[in-house]
């Protein structure tokens, strides 16, 4: 299974993420902090399971999205994570993780 958010065609005008796509990878990254690999596949695994979770297959359909893509962006932040946490020892941490640094270094925050 994997959420893994296709990258937009070079050509293509990219819009962003949506609100609701910024707010469900914040609330994603404050209830990761300090898990460890182990816990945080297990918070990936029981939202997946969740009867309202879009199927992989079905991310970017509209009607799939009512809640504006915020569900499909918390599964791959989450996927995101745990693949983070399997390359190395220890607990999540949003302040040394590269792809949030990078995302504020875009932002221009520091």
């Amino acid at each position: 299974m994997s959420y893994q958010q296709p990258l937009p065609h070079p050509e293509s005008a990219v819009e962003g993420p949506t609100e609701a796509e910024h707010a469900g990878r914040a609330a994603v990254r404050r209830q990761a902090q300090g898990m460890n690999h182990h816990e945080a596949a297990r918070a990936f695994d029981r939202l997946a399971a969740r009867a309202d979770s879009p199927a992989p297959e079905d991310i970017g359909e509209p009607s799939a999205e009512p809640d504006g893509g915020r569900r499909a962006a918390e599964l791959a932040e989450w996927e995101r994570i745990v693949d983070q946490l399997a390359v190395h020892a220890g607990t999540y941490d949003v302040e040394s993780d590269p792809y949030v640094q990078g995302e504020r270094a875009a932002a221009g925050e520091s």
